[in-house]
């Protein structure tokens, strides 16, 4: 009998809770709102290039490989700051070094042989756009022997975020105003808002790779044009 009336205690104390959870959940309801996203676009002139190249090698032997990816990099190095981009703005992005057994194709069997595959990939900031295109000559003939592309930009984005963000409010709100005219009702103050950023800028390849000779190439030209920055808000607006 005792053991019975403790369980019915428990029993009444778990419905309890349950019935004080409903009444709160119940209680807090959500204000009505209205949640939209706008997106804006800011557009200016490019002043800034940066430029990927590589140093690819490949040798039976790694440390030949290690040793002969070393020199072509500093040569290529030395001949960007000689060109006139700041060493500082000479940056390592990857570097990877992996072995492959030969395989003969006619016999269908492996030769027992290995090839060691180098590739050192950098980026190189031209802060002069002017003299993008003696950059690209200059890695080119310094020992790059990849150049893996172009990419147009602008060195100071802030003017062009605080626009493109301006644009994106702008949207944002005549879409949120729209939508509460075919309802019936006004827009009211922003409940929350959050932000991300599309960056799009030009990107050309020129057609290098390969440069094993004693090839002189001269520099090729270069079309900068425009860079864009494109923002989005989502923004919740409260209903009056």
């Amino acid at each position: 009998m005792r053991n019975v009336l403790l369980t019915g205690t428990v029993l009444l104390l778990f419905a309890a809770c349950g019935n004080t959870g409903t009444q709160n959940m119940a209680g807090a309801a959500y204000p009505p709102s209205i949640s939209v996203t706008g997106v804006g676009t800011a557009t200016g002139a490019a002043d800034m290039a940066v430029i990927g190249f590589s140093i690819d090698v490949s040798d039976a032997d790694a440390e030949t490989a290690v040793d002969e990816a070393a020199g072509l990099a500093e040569r290529a190095i030395d001949a960007a700051v000689e060109a006139g981009v700041a060493e500082v703005d000479i940056e390592t992005t990857g570097y990877s070094l992996y072995m492959e057994e030969e395989y003969d194709y006619n016999t269908y069997e492996y030769t027992g042989g290995n090839t060691f595959h180098l590739t050192h990939s950098f980026t190189a900031k031209v802060r002069d756009i002017n003299r993008a295109g003696d950059v690209l000559a200059a890695l080119v003939n310094g020992g790059a022997t990849s150049i893996n592309g172009v990419d147009f930009t602008i060195s100071n984005r802030d003017e062009l975020l605080a626009e493109a963000r301006e644009l994106a409010i702008a949207d944002a709100r005549k879409t949120a105003e729209q939508l509460a005219e075919g309802l019936g009702v006004s827009v009211g103050e922003p409940n929350s808002i959050s932000e991300w950023i599309d960056y799009y800028g030009g990107y050309d390849s020129y057609g290098y790779g390969g440069m094993g000779d004693d090839s002189y190439y001269d520099a090729p030209p270069i079309s900068p044009g425009n860079s864009s920055i494109t923002l989005n808000v989502s923004i919740s607006f409260g209903i009056e």
